[in-house]
């Protein structure tokens, strides 16, 4: 009996428990752990301790990147230079396979024939460029480019076509390339004097058409030409000199007494004038400004 105590003690005591646990069921279910002051606690260190490691994390991760900047330029330096020097080596390859395409020992019928084919070209692309055709001229004149790089006159067809394109910087371009070749091409201080009136740069016209007369001193037009722009920039002095050089030419020339006769009253000239009036009379009787001109010297 007394043996058995022990365990019928025991049973007792957890009826009582279990008893106590069933009454108390409701309550315990719904009982939120976050209420207890020990784990509400608890929880904070946790969120404090996580957001401290989240924010050196990231300063760390901030520091390396930081660190690893200079890496990073370097090797994005050493790509692009790479890349360069792939582009580099590329482009020397062509241009050494182009210059000996072009520079290979040829031939004398090789050579006959090469001959043959851009005659043929340049007379198609100025018959193309006379009728206007000029995209077609472009082509021609390019195709001559290509078999023969330094050739002149393909080079000044180019630029015409761009001139009767309105293309006048690709035009302006082309014929200074022009006499890079041939320093003495009058034709092409010409065109150059003429975008340069186009364009209003008059100073710089002038200075084309000087190149000119060096190169052809008797040509009374060229002369002509310059008395005009100095003429409309107002430099009479500069004009009246500009037009004797035309005069020496050709003295009896109606037009440039004219003109002549104009810049001496203008520019108070009167002996001159009367001996300009006398020349004008006598070689061109039947010019109705004759009175005119009379008027205004015996004003002088």
């Amino acid at each position: 009996m007394l043996t058995s105590l022990p365990f019928i003690l025991l049973g007792i005591s957890l009826l009582i428990i279990i008893f106590i646990i069933v009454k108390n069921y409701n309550k315990l279910i719904v009982l939120n752990v976050n209420s207890v002051p020990e784990i509400r606690e608890q929880i904070k260190k946790d969120q404090f301790i996580r957001k401290k490691a989240e924010q050196k994390n990231s300063d760390v991760y901030k520091k390396l990147s930081k660190k690893l900047q200079p890496l990073q330029d370097y090797f994005y330096k050493k790509a692009l230079e790479v890349q360069k020097r792939f582009r580099n080596y590329f482009i020397k390859i062509k241009n050494q396979v182009e210059s000996y395409e072009n520079n290979r020992i040829l031939t004398r019928e090789e050579k006959l024939k090469k001959k043959e084919e851009i005659k043929n070209l340049e007379k198609e692309a100025r018959q193309d460029l006379s009728q206007e055709d000029l995209d077609t001229a472009e082509k021609k004149y390019l195709a001559i480019l290509r078999q023969d790089p330094k050739n002149k006159d393909a080079y000044k067809g180019l630029a015409d076509v761009y001139l009767n394109q309105g293309q006048l910087k690709e035009a302006k371009e082309t014929y200074l390339f022009v006499l890079k070749l041939d320093q003495n091409d009058e034709d092409t201080y010409l065109k150059l004097a003429s975008i340069s009136e186009s364009e209003g740069k008059i100073e710089k016209a002038i200075e084309y058409y000087e190149k000119t007369v060096l190169l052809n001193p008797n040509n009374a037009s060229r002369f002509f030409k310059i008395f005009e722009l100095f003429f409309a920039l107002k430099e009479y002095e500069t004009a009246a000199e500009a037009i004797k050089q035309s005069l020496e030419i050709e003295p009896d020339n109606p037009r440039y007494l004219d003109n002549f006769l104009e810049t001496c009253i203008i520019l108070k000239q009167k002996e001159k004038s009367e001996e300009v009036f006398a020349r004008l009379r006598m070689n061109n009787p039947e010019n109705q400004k004759l009175n005119i001109f009379r008027q205004r010297i015996d004003e002088i």
